[in-house]
């Protein structure tokens, strides 16, 4: 697989498309497996489009941010610099700001915005990994590929059967777990960004303080 493509003046890495065509075959797989009706998923899908481009223009932001200097004496450079771990806690951080401020009004939407974007999330996860393994495409991760697998499977078997606030926690609590576990024994990634130890714990602990949460609002 070619590391990227040159049309006329642009160089579009292969990367980019592999996480692009994760991303749609997540949206599509939110579309037919999802617990929600046709028109609140075409509703969820059209904000979680709406999320992914607020974080990858958050994301440049955060790249910005690191590379300041570097921006203000040459700003075409910064097309050159990867983006790293810390630019994309900045974009997450931004991106959790927008959800709060433009998408969300109450308690319940909330948590049936965040199990759609698990469902996508994973689900473009694993076709990532996927892809990067069969296609020798950067470092193997078999372990997280297994995570996501059994993580989806979760999803499907137990849909209907829980409520949306029971699969959203069981889903953030895997996810999470999981990845700081894997993380004891290698580095460990999120669609090549390589991501501290410490991260994993965040929405493990914000979970458990919605799920408590919920509890005391119902």
């Amino acid at each position: 697989m070619p590391t990227a493509w040159v049309i006329g003046p642009l160089i579009i890495k292969s990367s980019f498309i592999v996480l692009l065509g994760s991303f749609i075959l997540g949206f599509f797989f939110f579309r037919i497996i999802g617990p929600f009706s046709k028109l609140e998923t075409k509703q969820r899908l059209n904000e979680l489009i709406s999320l992914l481009i607020v974080f990858v223009i958050s994301l440049w932001i955060g790249k910005i941010i690191i590379n300041f200097s570097t921006f203000l004496s040459d700003p075409r450079a910064i097309l050159a610099y990867p983006s790293n771990s810390e630019a994309f806690y900045i974009a997450l951080l931004f991106t959790l700001i927008y959800t709060e401020y433009k998408l969300i009004d109450h308690y319940q939407e909330f948590l049936v915005l965040l199990l759609s974007f698990m469902y996508v999330f994973l689900s473009a996860s694993f076709v990532n990994e996927f892809i990067h393994i069969t296609w020798g495409y950067g470092v193997e991760d078999w372990g997280y590929l297994m995570l996501l697998v059994t993580l989806l499977i979760v999803l499907i078997l137990l849909q209907g059967k829980i409520t949306i606030a029971q699969l959203t926690s069981v889903s953030i609590w895997g996810w999470s777990l999981g990845q700081w576990f894997l993380s004891v024994f290698y580095q460990t990634s999120v669609f090549q960004f390589d991501l501290d130890q410490w991260f994993y714990s965040v929405p493990f602990i914000s979970s458990i303080i919605l799920f408590f949460y919920r509890k005391k609002v119902t």
